[in-house]
């Protein structure tokens, strides 16, 4: 029995060291461990669902689009479905900045919960202003939860990789 509890023990000091290794690693090394282990499907399902919703935007299937997206709290690594007041204030973005066209800028994973998908967005032709197009920029989230890929819009107070501003 004696034998049992120092086996228990010496699990859990294990298991403590590893967590808290984790907590001591720089930014820079978590995002390097975080790219590491991505793969090319990765890449793949993460483009395909940002550039699947921002199809649905351009055909006005904002709603469709809204019911696939969620809210992502960095620090408790809690993801959540929108909020209704957070729908309700993207679905007047996107119907007073249309999506008419679309391109995608730059990707760039960083984090679980810190990845950049940023598109420049049509949202008035230059044949309907009469001039040059007017154009905006809007921002997803990818973030990766116990190994899928789930669409989150990125705010302002959100981090983004400085190397593609």
């Amino acid at each position: 029995m004696n034998k049992f509890n120092y086996i228990l023990m010496a699990v859990a000091v294990l298991m403590m060291a590893t967590a808290c290794s984790n907590k001591n690693k720089s930014r820079e090394e978590r995002v390097e461990e975080f790219r590491s282990m991505l793969t090319s499907n990765d890449t793949t399902q993460m483009l395909q669902i940002c550039d699947n919703a921002m199809e649905q935007l351009k055909g006005k299937k904002i709603d469709q689009v809204l019911a696939s997206l969620y809210e992502y709290n960095d620090s408790t690594e809690e993801l959540k479905p929108l909020s209704d007041e957070y729908k309700k204030r993207l679905q007047k973005r996107f119907k007073l900045f249309p999506v008419q066209e679309y391109e995608r800028q730059y990707y760039s994973f960083m984090l679980e919960g810190c990845n950049d998908v940023k598109y420049e967005v049509t949202f008035r032709t230059a044949e309907q202003t009469g001039g040059s197009a007017a154009k905006t920029m809007f921002m997803f989230n990818p973030v990766k939860i116990d190994g899928e890929w789930k669409l989150c819009v990125k705010t302002a107070t959100d981090e983004i990789d400085e190397e593609h501003l």
